[in-house]
């Protein structure tokens, strides 16, 4: 049943992995207990999360999934578009955010219901938005790969103003996280011929570095970040033998780490303190450190 491989992956605050598996739907994942369904579905998921006391999950064509019973029971429904939804964030208080093409939807409810905002209406070819990372009263945006407008944008909630922090003509931005309050961390991918990278931001002093691989290692694209107590994973995409790798960020020492393999493109990977669940294209892979590797089939 699982030789699809995954799209998504959530650490569940008790025990084990929320995995969403293409054409089937979700299910949860332990390494005691293997693998149980959850909520039969046909669409893709590319996103879970846990926003308050509810899991949200969402994907294409604005499929987007709520659970309030730590995934006993799912509501399912769509938003107003044709686009896939890479991310949804949100906070404590009921605020959650999540994307289309160009458009924000957003709550003050926990996802009851939504209105839009519009950050690039002022652009005549606004980029096409791929993550979200909401710290305070911000919305950092990374978009598709855009010529003009490629990059991260920071949109100011209570003003309804955006700016472009990180320029990007090459690359597009996968995923990010916030990491120690202040560490923006994004996992790019690049155009052919160009390389992937895993960029940090201080949004506060403006501080940048990348964490990088090595110059022996070439990533075409890096797709996913996870953090965990300080522990910190990025995958990547497939390389023309077909296999990803999965890396720890030594955010310290400025480097990547490799650490696992994977077939197929890393879509996603989450973690608690050092073990991990990688979604990939082909397979899941759940890794205990210090303890052999299993395929998660």
């Amino acid at each position: 049943m699982f030789h699809k491989g995954a799209t998504a992956v959530m650490a569940s605050v008790s025990s084990g992995y929320f995995v969403a598996v293409k054409g089937e739907g979700i299910f949860h994942f332990s390494g005691e207990e293997g693998w149980k369904r959850l909520y039969r579905m046909k669409s893709k998921i590319h996103v879970l999360t846990y926003i308050g006391p509810y899991i949200f999950g969402a994907g294409e064509k604005g499929a987007v999934l709520r659970s309030a019973d730590q995934g006993k029971t799912w509501t399912a429904s769509r938003f107003p578009t044709s686009a896939s939804v890479w991310a949804v964030a949100g906070r404590n208080d009921g605020f959650v955010c999540a994307h289309g093409t160009h458009c924000l939807y957003l709550s003050d409810d926990f996802g009851v219901t939504w209105h839009v905002a519009k950050p690039f209406s002022q652009l005549k070819e606004p980029p096409v938005i791929r993550s979200l990372c909401l710290h305070g009263q911000t919305i950092y945006i990374g978009t598709r790969i855009h010529m003009n407008h490629g990059g991260i944008w920071a949109y100011d909630l209570t003003n309804d103003r955006i700016r472009r922090i990180s320029c990007e003509r090459q690359r597009m931005t996968a995923s990010m996280l916030m990491y120690q309050k202040d560490w923006l961390i994004a996992a790019k991918g690049a155009a052919k011929g160009e390389r992937g990278e895993v960029s940090v931001r201080n949004v506060r002093t403006e501080e940048e570095f990348a964490i990088s691989a090595g110059p022996a290692i070439r990533e075409k694209s890096f797709l996913d970040v996870s953090e965990d107590d300080g522990i910190i994973y990025v995958t990547s995409s497939q390389d023309e033998h077909g296999f990803s790798r999965i890396y720890q960020a030594d955010f310290a020492a400025g480097e990547l780490k490799w650490f696992d393999t994977i077939r197929g493109h890393g879509w996603r990977v989450a973690n608690r303190k050092e073990s991990f669940f990688c979604a990939g294209l082909y397979e899941c892979k759940f890794v205990r450190p210090y303890e052999a590797a299993r395929l998660a089939h």
